[in-house]
């Protein structure tokens, strides 16, 4: 049987794991990012949907509420990536959701960053497993629990966004993009 870890928070965690087990796949649900590690500890996922985490916005600074979104929001998103990267199988489905906003209406937001973040993540993630093969797709958060369900359980059709190139070419691509990030010396940010 399929096994499909489910993280994040808000109501979607549970729509997305009932879709994933109508899809005929076991799913495991964490919404606590505290507790994750010791769920997956020991066990392997045949995929992993990564939804947004729930927040609770802080009092404070318009700088201060947008380092919290950052930290404990998007950032906190490739800490559960790199915790759930040793237990997916070879091979396995990744699907990283997105849809978290800011947490004050009041602070900038750029919707185009968050993607971007979100991109960046799905590359890393390819990449640490280079040039073994993981499918790792961002979705936006139009997309349905039953959608979500049907591509990282692989009961759905494949759509115009799968990749078509050499697998060995694009593990190798990755690996060598591995090398060149692991080799930096120094980054400045």
């Amino acid at each position: 049987m399929t096994t499909v870890l489910v993280t994040g928070g808000g109501e979607r965690l549970e729509q997305v794991a009932a879709a994933v087990k109508a899809a005929g796949a076991e799913a495991v649900v964490v919404d606590d990012p505290g507790r994750l590690g010791e769920v997956v500890t020991g066990r392997t996922f045949d995929g992993y949907v990564q939804l947004p985490v729930a927040m609770t916005p802080t009092e404070g600074s318009v700088v201060a509420k947008v380092e919290q979104f950052l930290t404990q929001g998007m950032l906190s998103r490739f800490r559960a990536a790199a915790t759930v990267l040793p237990t997916l199988a070879p091979g396995a489905d990744v699907l990283l959701v997105g849809g978290q906003t800011n947490v004050d209406v009041d602070a900038p937001d750029d919707a185009d960053a968050r993607a971007a973040m979100l991109r960046v993540l799905a590359h890393a993630l390819r990449a640490e497993r280079a040039p073994e093969r993981l499918t790792v797709r961002v979705a936006n958060s139009s997309w349905t629990a039953e959608q979500i369900a049907a591509k990282v359980t692989g009961t759905g059709p494949k759509g115009p966004t799968e990749q078509t190139a050499d697998d060995a070419a694009i593990g190798q691509a990755y690996a060598d993009w591995r090398a060149e990030v692991v080799g930096l010396a120094r980054v400045e940010f």
